[in-house]
């Protein structure tokens, strides 16, 4: 991470920035957040990440305390102060003056945006299990990006305990809802499925991207309610995130994948990578 942040309404250094020890975001893990990718300076797909979180932000009771404009405003400042070609931005909303726990009367949320440089490259043995946990669907925050991703956490540590690289989480219908921090697409035939929001997984933005793209090359994409045996008759299975972008699986349990047949992930990730020089070359 770099030392540089932007907090709530100007660019500080990371090492002195202060929030009150009684915020709900701390207290509670009361936030929502989007991690976006940053290309030769500019913000990738700012804008999606953007309405995503204001959705999530007001699912989760959040208000934000700045504009689309002056949030991308912010966010340029911020690349530039760094001198950022190639990275990450982070930006978390945490909700502030709530609950019994309070000083005096503070800021009703924090705004926070960090950068870093880019993630190392995934795996390209990615191996995947399934978790024992599962996902509530029809919970309140359900598909939310939140901060209070403990579940989340605890499940990747128990994959990795077992010598795996991610978790396939199902929901309390067992169908397959994502990984624990991408979501996940698979390939039966000619035909791409990917879990429906219904599920209770994130609407990733890359996730929507990748859809975009494959139904550009007329592939037919289906979204819904699947069992964990559509992974098991899969003929690839890829998962997309903004840190990984398009990430092909090698194995899930005992199951293995050929990578010379992830012909369509590989198409995927050719046009995501076109669309992400065509948006950054534009903007």
């Amino acid at each position: 991470m770099h030392r540089l942040i932007f907090h709530n309404s100007c660019i500080v250094d990371g090492a002195e920035s202060k929030i009150a020890p009684t915020v709900a975001g701390l207290l509670y893990g009361w936030g929502v957040f989007t991690t976006l990718r940053i290309c030769n300076g500019r913000p990738f797909a700012f804008d999606l990440h953007w309405k995503r979180l204001l959705l999530h932000a007001e699912k989760a009771r959040i208000s934000v305390p700045l504009d689309i404009k002056q949030a991308r405003r912010a966010l340029d400042k911020l690349i530039s102060a760094n001198s950022v070609s190639q990275g990450r931005a982070r930006l978390t909303l945490l909700k502030g003056d709530a609950g019994p726990w309070r000083i005096e009367p503070g800021r009703e949320s924090e705004l926070l945006i960090f950068t870093a440089a880019e993630a190392p490259r995934a795996r390209a043995d990615l191996a995947l299990t399934l978790s024992p946990y599962r996902v509530l669907s029809t919970g309140l925050l359900a598909g939310v990006k939140q901060t209070a991703l403990l579940e989340n956490l605890f499940a990747l540590d128990e994959a990795r305990a077992r010598n795996f690289n991610e978790a396939v989480l199902l929901n309390e219908r067992g169908e397959i809802v994502s990984a624990t921090a991408s979501n996940i697409f698979w390939v039966e035939g000619d035909e791409v499925f990917t879990p429906s929001l219904s599920t209770g997984c994130v609407a990733g933005v890359t996730r929507h991207l990748v859809r975009k793209a494959a139904v550009r090359w007329k592939l037919h994409v289906v979204e819904g309610g699947f069992t964990v045996q559509r992974l098991l008759d899969a003929r690839e299975v890829f998962l997309t995130s903004t840190v990984r972008e398009i990430a092909i699986v090698s194995s899930f349990d005992a199951k293995e994948y050929s990578n010379r047949q992830a012909r369509i992930a590989k198409l995927l990730s050719r046009e995501f990578q076109k669309v992400i020089r065509d948006a950054t070359m534009s903007s």
